[in-house]
């Protein structure tokens, strides 16, 4: 059985396609003659790796879910698994099912039931908490029901319980399932009556509203597709898990929009106004984003590899996990940019301003920072290797335990930064500036150049640098 669960971040409900489901949807698509996913994908405007994840049962976006199946003429909750099928009536009716007071839940049988997905009369949430246990071992259910109702106020009530791990199907209002999900995740609520819970998701149907707004969503998406507009007015809009690769938005407004998921691969962003939005595991591969604003947007997990983000404005962004390998980034502003954990290899840093950036454990290897400003930065567990960083700015640079091996470090101003465990055999630091930079137990430097840069001004040992006014 599959069930939706709740986003954490707008809000938004995810779901899987059932093993059986995707048995289903993959002959539904040689049916209607579509000879690839890649081609499915593009004739619904959707993303290819959003039909991916839905053919290999990973959650995605119910807005997407419904658009894959309508498109392969599926019933999408028969698809998910939500809805089984119906055995003979002559089979009894389960002792412990409550049906709800709306009149929509089905009396359920013992081996296959009907899950009713939305309360229609009083638009409540429902939810499912799956407690681990066997549902043999449950003597009393409204002893259960008692305990879960109260956590989070009186209006949730238990209407179902499944067999095998214990599944409780609630109802209630939106502020107290809210409550109860959040006790559960917070894991404030561990037990119900000694079982340990194992997981909470959300059952609910969209209403009209967000039928209406999942249609005018991709009613968008086309448009942009086939109707090129100067300077679009985009912001705050949903184009999560759209197809819009090869698109032209340059100098359009898309700030605060949602783009999670989205291919935007080969797509024209240039000064395109992207601040504070939400890019996360989306496809900007080969994307021009020249001049483009992405202060404060999410990149986490965003692939940017071989994107053009010259002279890109990146302050405060987040690029967690982010491919970046070959991109362009040379004149950008990376300000208090969060690049940890990203994949920078082979990118193009040239001058780029990278004061304050978060680099823990960023792959920077083969990685050209000519000139680049990475005053202040924190390069801790970074991976430096064979990177160039010819007349960088690394003052005040945290580079505890990074790996510059190989690196190309002259002429570059290390003066206060921090060394102390890094990985320096066969670095260049012929002409960099180390005045007060602190080595520490740094690896891999000869006892030649040890001296050397003591003569400079660099310090050896455990004591701290003398610092000085900025």
């Amino acid at each position: 059985m599959t069930y939706l669960s709740l986003g954490r971040k707008k809000r938004k409900i995810t779901i899987t396609a059932s093993l059986e489901g995707v048995e289903v949807a993959e002959n539904a698509l040689i049916r209607l003659g579509f000879d690839s996913k890649s081609n499915f994908a593009k004739s619904q405007f959707l993303a290819p790796s959003t039909v991916t994840k839905f053919f290999q049962r990973q959650p995605i976006q119910l807005d997407s879910f419904k658009r894959i199946c309508e498109a392969l003429k599926l019933n999408w909750r028969e698809i998910a698994g939500l809805i089984e099928e119906k055995q003979p009536s002559q089979s009894p009716t389960s002792s412990y099912s409550n049906p709800s007071s709306d009149g929509v839940v089905e009396q359920v049988q013992p081996e296959h039931r009907k899950v009713t997905v939305i309360d229609k009369q009083t638009k409540k949430t429902k939810a499912v908490i799956t407690l681990e246990g066997n549902i043999d071992s449950v003597q009393n259910w409204e002893f259960i029901q008692s305990a879960v109702r109260a956590y989070p106020g009186d209006t949730i009530e238990i209407t179902d319980i499944k067999e095998g791990s214990i599944r409780l199907f609630v109802k209630g209002s939106p502020e107290d399932i809210e409550r109860l999900i959040s006790r559960i995740r917070s894991g404030e609520l561990k037990t119900v009556r000694g079982f340990p819970v194992e997981d909470v998701q959300i059952l609910s149907e969209s209403s009209d509203d967000e039928s209406v707004e999942s249609n005018k969503k991709w009613r968008l998406v086309e448009d942009i597709v086939n109707q090129p507009v100067e300077m679009r007015q985009l912001s705050g809009v949903d184009l999560s898990d759209a197809d819009l690769s090869g698109v032209d938005l340059s100098d359009a407004d898309l700030s605060d929009a949602d783009l999670s998921g989205a291919d935007l691969s080969g797509t024209n962003l240039r000064r395109a106004n992207l601040s504070g939005a939400n890019l996360s595991g989306t496809n900007l591969s080969d994307a021009k984003l020249i001049r483009a604003n992405l202060s404060g947007a999410n990149l986490s997990g965003a692939n940017l590899s071989a994107a053009n983000l010259s002279a890109a404005y990146l302050s405060d962004a987040k690029l967690i996990r982010a491919y970046l390998i070959r991109a362009n980034l040379s004149d950008a502003y990376l300000i208090r940019a969060n690049l940890s954990g990203a994949n920078l290899s082979l990118a193009y840093l040239m001058r780029a301003i990278l004061s304050d950036a978060n680099l823990i454990r960023a792959n920077l290897s083969d990685a050209n920072l000519s000139d680049a400003n990475l005053s202040g930065a924190n390069l801790s567990d970074a991976y430096l290797s064979l990177a160039y960083l010819r007349d960088a700015n690394l003052s005040h640079a945290n580079l505890s335990h990074t790996n510059l091996s190989h690196a190309n470090l002259n002429g570059a101003n290390l003066s206060l930064a921090y060394l102390s465990d890094a990985i320096l055999s066969d670095v260049n630091l012929e002409t960099a500036i180390v005045v007060n930079a602190l080595f520490g137990k740094s690896l891999g430097l000869t006892e030649n150049l040890r001296r050397d840069l003591e003569k400079r001004g660099a310090i050896f040992g455990d004591r701290p640098p003398v610092r000085s006014p900025r």
